[in-house]
């Protein structure tokens, strides 16, 4: 799993800037709870393997982030303690951001549609047994 997978040579920088830019905001959503670790860490993994061996083998071997990307990738899903988790937080995010900071309806009702496709898409995971 930790092979490069075939990118045209000029993009794999852009692949590894924005891979380790998505690995740090999934960094910091492990410690403020308003902002998502999974999304970005998924996404990273998607875009290091583009870009960096090295990085992506790291990052699917981590102690701590890569069991759920393994987990993840090999069809097994998202463990049921992280569902609810990633669910309650999502609510309170966007509950927040449409309730207080988008001022305009439109810009609200986009966030909305926003938020209950990314609740479903985490609750229509498989849920892993532990």
């Amino acid at each position: 799993m930790t092979t490069v997978v075939a990118t045209r040579r000029w993009l794999r920088p852009i692949y590894f800037v924005l891979g380790v830019a998505f690995l740090g905001i999934g960094i910091i959503g492990v410690f403020m709870p308003v902002i998502p670790s999974t999304g970005p860490l998924l996404l990273s993994t998607y875009l290091l393997a583009r870009s960096s061996t090295r990085v992506h083998g790291w990052l699917v071997n981590h102690p701590r982030f890569g069991r759920f990307i393994r987990d993840f990738h090999e069809g097994r899903g998202i463990p049921l303690r992280t569902k609810v988790i990633a669910v309650a937080a999502m609510t309170l995010s966007f509950g927040y951001t449409i309730g207080w900071v988008l001022p305009h309806p439109a810009a609200q009702g986009a966030m909305a549609l926003v938020a209950v496709w990314a609740i479903w898409y985490v609750l229509h995971q498989p849920t892993a047994t532990p």
